[in-house]
């Protein structure tokens, strides 16, 4: 069985009642994404190295965010992009953050060093047929989570 371990980070938009999370176009999968990465064995370091990642990537400054663990799942799918069954263990993480950077764009997609990004809510990400065939157990973690 072809095993994966990776990290997802929901970042919201802003304060406690919003209910949308940063998604970032994955041109491979001509799909829209989480911030992920593959997990790291001890969740220590897991945690460093997300947080690490989402502040390069998507140019967050670390002091402007906290990253809080949110839980785990373990999903069997088919994967379109590699043609095979993976069981993939999902790790989940919420990014706080406190100050959005300045050339983030609140409505519509934006450009985040080489990345294409969009806010999306859990409707908007339910009602992506494309979305929903790759990542529907994706969805359902960050719903039940958070």
């Amino acid at each position: 069985m072809n095993r994966r371990p990776s990290s997802l980070i929901a970042v919201r938009d802003g304060g406690k009642l919003s209910n949308r999370y940063l998604t970032y176009y994955d041109e491979p999968w001509g799909c829209w994404f989480l911030p992920n990465h593959r997990s790291y064995d001890s969740y220590p370091e897991d945690k460093a190295r997300m947080s690490e990642y989402l502040s390069t990537e998507f140019k967050i400054p670390e002091d402007d965010f906290t990253l809080g663990f949110l839980g785990t799942t373990t999903s069997t799918k088919w994967s379109t992009a590699h043609n095979e069954e993976r069981t993939y263990d999902y790790r989940l993480y919420m990014a706080k953050v406190s100050v959005l950077p300045a050339d983030w764009r609140l409505d519509g997609e934006f450009i985040v060093g080489s990345k294409r990004c969009r806010w999306m809510t859990l409707d908007d990400m339910r009602n992506d047929p494309k979305i929903y065939e790759i990542n529907s157990d994706v969805i359902q973690m960050l719903g039940d989570r958070i």
